[in-house]
């Protein structure tokens, strides 16, 4: 049971470390905004993937102490934990992923090409 629980986890823990060891190596040349996102995003997500991995070994010693008469309370309390999580974390990855390095103004591009008479 332990060694299913971890295995089936195993791909995200391995993507989550290595696009964390990623972004924080890089974290020099991306814009503050998208370093802060991607960290924040993926370890929201490293935490749910553990966190979910420990309900499914933990699980089976909760049923045989309890009982599954607050089996339903337990395991919509892990749901709400790594659902939140999770979504959490997913929704940070895509603030990482457009946030913008560039000021949305194209005239204060670092080269925005002639600009109209008015303007100046």
């Amino acid at each position: 049971m332990y060694f299913f629980a971890t295995v089936t986890s195993l791909p995200t823990l391995i993507a989550g470390v290595v696009g964390l060891v990623l972004v924080r190596t890089r974290a020099g040349s991306l814009p503050p905004r998208t370093t802060r996102f991607a960290t924040v995003g993926l370890t929201l997500t490293l935490v749910s993937t553990v966190l979910g991995t420990i309900w499914q070994i933990v699980t089976p010693m909760v049923i045989q102490a309890a009982g599954t008469s607050l089996f339903g309370i337990y395991s919509f309390g892990q749901w709400i934990v790594t659902g939140g999580l999770s979504v959490a974390g997913l929704a940070l990855l895509i603030a990482a992923v457009l946030a913008r390095a560039t000021p949305r103004n194209p005239w204060e591009a670092a080269d925005p090409g002639p600009r109209p008479p008015f303007i100046r």
